[in-house]
């Protein structure tokens, strides 16, 4: 930064009686309000402003815009101006000399008149004074337009800064794998607060909905079509990508909580999108089914885990029944799909009889 901001503190600031005051009243959150005001007012061009400048500053109950009044309004610390402004006094003032005796000051008066007439004579002879004391008016009447433009200066610089940490605190964090850290802040005492995290990558914590979990399970029971749903939940969680993305809603996707309760908006059985992906995943299950190949057990039936056709078992070496026709020959080890010669061309198999 090009100019540093700071305050100077008075060492002798709690000597002065009405500091002495405000302590014994107050104790240490009293001084240390007056302290917050002090330093409020200072990053404004002026030292002064309304009440309502504070309002911003008082986040919590410990430090309420009523107790930062009291310090305001009942301590002398500050000017109370008949516009509603307020601004700083000066903290154990030099004490100015006393005034003359009045015999000095009859003394004194006809000099000071003297000088008075001579001065204004010679302000009269010379017009380049004039000139210079016009410039002189017009420089001070520049001051508080100078004043607020080394403000913004600084105030630009101070934002510059920051985002030039922000960004050097994001290459330390990629630098370190992407590990999670916690954050210790403090609030406006010092004192640490609950511990932060940073948030997670939208589609960080959109990618984890994939994983079969109790929600998930009750989250494709409540769409209506949850076995279609849980076979494509990696296809059905990209077009939930999607539309996160069309409707610009990755700014509310926070942590983990978010996004599982977007889903199960977003896949709830009535709903317009769920309907949407419904049928997308229908489409999707076709298509995989009419290109995979055949079943090649589609002509024998399984029960208690044993193969089986026409009620008969069919050994667990045998190789798939290849039509509907065919039954096992246990001689030849083997399928056949004609029938017996003793059976006769138009017998037919009887069911629950196997043939040797």
């Amino acid at each position: 930064m090009k100019r540093n901001f700071y305050l100077q503190h008075p060492l002798m600031a709690m000597h002065d009686p009405r500091m002495q005051d405000l302590f014994d009243k107050e104790g240490p959150r009293g001084t240390g309000a007056y302290w917050i005001i002090i330093e409020k007012l200072s990053i404004l061009p002026t030292p002064r402003a309304k009440l309502e400048y504070l309002r911003p500053y008082c986040k919590s109950k410990k430090m309420p815009l009523s107790y930062l009044k009291k310090i305001i309004s009942e301590f002398q610390l500050f000017n109370l101006e008949e516009d509603g402004f307020f601004s700083p006094e000066e903290l154990n003032p030099v004490k100015k000399q006393e005034k003359e005796t009045a015999k000095n000051a009859g003394e004194n008066a006809g000099s000071d008149a003297k000088n008075d007439e001579i001065r204004q004579k010679t302000s009269e002879l010379n017009p380049e004074n004039q000139v210079k004391n016009q410039g002189n008016t017009l420089k001070d009447s520049t001051v508080e337009e100078i004043v607020c433009k080394v403000f913004k200066e600084n105030i630009k610089d101070i934002i510059t800064a920051a985002a030039k940490e922000k960004e050097t605190t994001a290459d330390a964090d990629n630098d370190a794998n992407n590990s999670p850290t916690t954050l210790t802040v403090c609030d406006d005492f010092g004192r640490p607060q609950a511990p932060l995290y940073p948030i997670r990558p939208w589609r960080e914590l959109v990618d984890g909905l994939v994983e079969k979990t109790p929600w998930l399970e009750a989250t494709c029971m409540h769409s209506g079509y949850g076995a279609l749903l849980m076979r494509h939940i990696k296809v059905a969680v990209d077009c939930f990508k999607q539309h996160v993305e069309v409707y610009d809603k990755w700014h509310d996707l926070l942590n983990e909580s978010d996004a599982r309760r977007y889903f199960a908006n977003y896949t709830k059985g009535g709903q317009r999108t769920s309907q949407a992906l419904y049928a997308t995943l229908l489409a999707l299950d076709a298509k995989q089914k009419s290109a995979a190949p055949p079943d090649p057990y589609r002509y024998e039936q399984r029960i208690d885990g044993r193969r089986t056709y026409l009620g008969c078992t069919i050994p667990d070496n045998a190789p798939p029944r290849p039509d509907a026709t065919a039954f096992w020959n246990e001689s030849t080890r083997s399928w056949s799909s004609q029938m017996p010669h003793f059976m006769g061309t138009n017998a037919t198999v009887e069911q629950g009889k196997c043939h040797s």
